[in-house]
């Protein structure tokens, strides 16, 4: 550990005269690395990033999704798509179209006894398919709008769930069919078959999973709170999963008529069949589609979209495993080596789900994977644009992760790197680095750096505000590869501070914080101490408290301050002063932390002085601080009290109050050590050091009449009145 001291410490030196406290940018926890972009890399719920396994594209398609997938006992393929409602036959790495539906989606398709059955939407209808000809014909018609998932039961009967009046339909082997449960949902979105029968189905509309027995009998088992149940499946230890999303499917039919589809016709090598004509004739009545995956990627886009993760238990209780933020789950599946598989959107992602940890496996750059099977291989299928990947426990042939951009909030140089985990050693592990002063990387950011195939050492890139990692395996992906955390230094390059404001507080206000009594308001004075002729009234507090008790003591002035430092440096505070118009600056104050002081001004002859406040970040910056000035603030010292003077008018003795700097204030007097009457000026208001007051003959002649004025400095002034013969 010393030696990494060192080694951070020396990176800094020749950058010691911007700043001396280096801060740290670390990516070790599994939120931290699922915030970047992966490729190649898995994920562990432990903070490990690890090599992944191989996610090779073995398709791509002209369709736009790739909506549904199923396989046969012989390993063959099949893909629905939209929104041409294909089928696709994947035969080894051969791909081929055998059929195209009158309708533009497929959302549901399964294989069974040798046949292929195609539930397709909108308003549309399930067709048996021949798995090598793609010969078609009709073999139930829910009159539903939507199609969203089909299974075979053990009985060989077809489990058919549909929208948008959320209904169970049980279709027997030569196309006799029921309605086996009537749901309170606008769709019946997923289905699940339990080896006695029994069906797990998820709604869309009220979200609720629901069981249903063989014989129609149904009840929820769970309310989600999000709006979909997109996905249910049962592993091979009877544990139900299911995907509650926030999606939010149409809740009407669409009703929009469209004319038959050109592209009807059927497309594989065998020619058109007869079932494929009559479809096209009954299409020229089918409605246009109201409602695609396009429609729910949009939405995701906008919002972000949520979902969790829910088990089944054997005896029905139903608990929430993992919530997704931002994420939407659309398949479960099993995994191969354990566990099951969950395919996300808007980021493409494949996590796996084994022992309660949950894994990111790999990403896709489509950023919507719908569909995940595993049979013979584990097959994915994505959208935006559409495409097909396997995926499989090989090594991947490459391996990036991009770190997410750092903003260090300030223009800032780059110091050191650290690579912590198992076998990031020789070579194994590399890092280039990227910088800029743009939120998101364009052409105005550095090229990548050099690959650097050590474990630590020095980032080559500009100064700048915003900074980005990858690391790649140059060497291929061992296993045994776990990158536990990166470490990046860097420090802001030091700016002055700012001072915010600057006020001085009305004459004789003062703040304390000590245990003054509570009940005067006036504090007695202190000892001139050893800052010469300027006694505080309080030890200095931390500048995070509250100003403290608000009291008076004549004489004394307090200047208060805020000001701050954008490299967050602690700040040390100066203050000077000055009598008007001359040149030099006296100290009050040096090198203190606090916000705020208070001064006895008694000693100060009368007149008007200026304040400068020095504002230094030297404690973090020893060798180049910076510092801010505020200067020019006015205050007024005034120790003089008003002189008063009076005379006779008639009737009246009329008063003369004045003052050399400050207003008068307070006017009032007493006759014969009575309670003190305060008195009003001529003009009505006391607001100048020159006022003029009256008072009645026949009040105070005769009578012991002291007069007294405090002027706005509270210097007080006391004169007697004597009217006797």
């Amino acid at each position: 550990m010393r030696k990494i001291f060192v080694l951070l410490m020396a990176a800094f030196v020749a950058t010691s005269a911007l700043a001396v406290t280096p801060q740290f940018w670390r990516v070790r926890t599994a939120d931290d690395f699922l915030s970047g972009d992966i490729e190649g890399f898995a994920v562990t719920s432990r903070g490990e990033l690890r090599p992944g396994p191989a996610l090779k594209r073995v398709a791509a398609f002209n369709d736009p999704f790739v909506l549904t997938q199923t396989e046969a006992p012989n390993g063959d393929h099949f893909f629905g798509t939209g929104n041409d409602g294909k089928v696709y036959r994947l035969r080894g790495s051969d791909m081929k179209l055998i059929y195209t539906a009158p309708e533009p989606e497929i959302y549901a398709i399964v294989f069974h006894n040798g046949a292929l059955y195609v539930g397709s939407s909108p308003n549309g209808k399930v067709y048996r398919v021949d798995p090598n000809d793609g010969k078609s014909s009709n073999f139930f018609d829910p009159k539903q709008a939507y199609i969203w998932s089909m299974e075979f039961l053990p009985d060989g009967a077809l489990a058919v769930a549909t929208g948008v009046e959320g209904k169970l339909f049980r279709v027997a082997p030569n196309g006799d069919s029921k309605v086996l449960f009537d749901s309170p949902e606008t769709h019946l979105r997923s289905l699940a078959v339990k080896t006695d029968g029994t069906l797990l189905v998820g709604g869309s509309g009220k979200a609720r999973i629901y069981e249903v027995r063989p014989d129609g009998s149904a009840h929820a088992l769970y309310d989600s709170a999000l709006n979909e149940i997109s996905s249910i499946y049962i592993d091979k230890n009877g544990i139900g999963w299911a995907a509650g999303v926030s999606n939010v499917l149409p809740s009407s039919a669409p009703s929009k008529p469209q004319p038959a589809k050109p592209g009807s016709q059927q497309s594989s090598p065998s020619g058109t069949s007869a079932s494929s004509e009559q479809k096209k004739e009954e299409s020229a009545g089918n409605v246009e589609v109201s409602f695609s995956f396009e429609d729910q990627a949009a939405t995701q886009s906008q919002s972000g979209g949520s979902g969790e993760l829910y088990k089944i238990n054997s005896d029905g209780f139903v608990e929430i495993v993992r919530k997704f933020d931002k994420e939407i789950i659309y398949a479960i599946s099993a995994a191969p080596n354990g566990g099951i598989l969950l395919s996300t959107g808007p980021q493409g992602r494949i996590y796996q789900l084994k022992d309660g940890e949950l894994s990111l496996l790999a990403a896709v750059p489509e950023k919507q994977v719908v569909s995940i099977a595993t049979g013979s291989d584990t097959l994915v299928t994505t959208t935006n644009s559409g495409a097909v990947y396997r995926m499989d426990n090989t090594p991947p042939a490459k391996a990036e992760f991009r770190s997410p951009v750092k903003d260090v909030e300030r223009f800032s140089h780059f110091g050191h790197y650290r690579i912590d985990g198992n076998g990031v050693t020789d070579g194994r592990v590399a890092i280039a680095f990227r910088s800029g002063n743009t939120r998101n990387p364009d052409a105005t950011w550095s090229p990548w750096s050099g690959t650097s195939m050590t474990q630590q050492g020095n980032i080559d890139v500009p100064a700048g505000r915003y900074l980005q990692w990858k690391l790649t395996m140059p060497n291929g992906a061992p296993a045994d590869v776990a990158v536990n955390g990166v470490t990046v230094a860097y420090v802001n390059r030091n700016v002055a501070p700012v001072i915010d404001s600057v006020n001085v507080q009305d004459p004789a206000v003062v703040y304390i914080t000590g245990n003054y009594p509570a009940s005067p308001q006036v504090v007695e004075a202190t000892n001139p101490d050893e800052y010469g002729i300027f006694t505080s009234l309080d030890n200095p507090r931390d500048k995070s408290e509250q100003p403290g008790k608000k009291v008076f003591r004549k004489g004394y002035r307090t200047v208060s301050w805020r000001a701050h430092d954008d490299n967050n440096d602690s700040l040390r505070y100066s203050l000077y002063f000055r009598p008007k118009a001359t040149d030099r600056w006296l100290r009050l104050r040096e090198n203190v932390d606090e916000n705020s002081m208070n001064f006895d001004t008694s000693q100060l002859p009368d007149g008007t002085y200026q304040l400068r406040l020095v504002a230094s970040d030297i404690v973090d910056n020893p060798d180049n601080a910076m510092t801010a000035v505020r200067e020019g603030i006015e205050f007024q010292v005034d120790n003089t009290p008003p002189a008063i003077t009076f005379t006779t008018q008639g009737d009246d003795v009329v008063i003369r109050v004045m003052d050399k700097l400050s207003p008068i204030g307070r006017v009032e007097y007493s006759a014969d050590a009575q309670k003190w009457v305060r008195l009003m000026p001529v003009d009505g208001i006391s607001d100048s050091p020159d006022e003029t007051y009256r008072l009645k003959r026949n009040a105070v002649h005769g009578k012991f009449v002291i007069v007294r004025a405090v002027d706005s400095f509270y210097n007080v002034a006391t004169e007697s009145i004597d009217l006797n013969p």
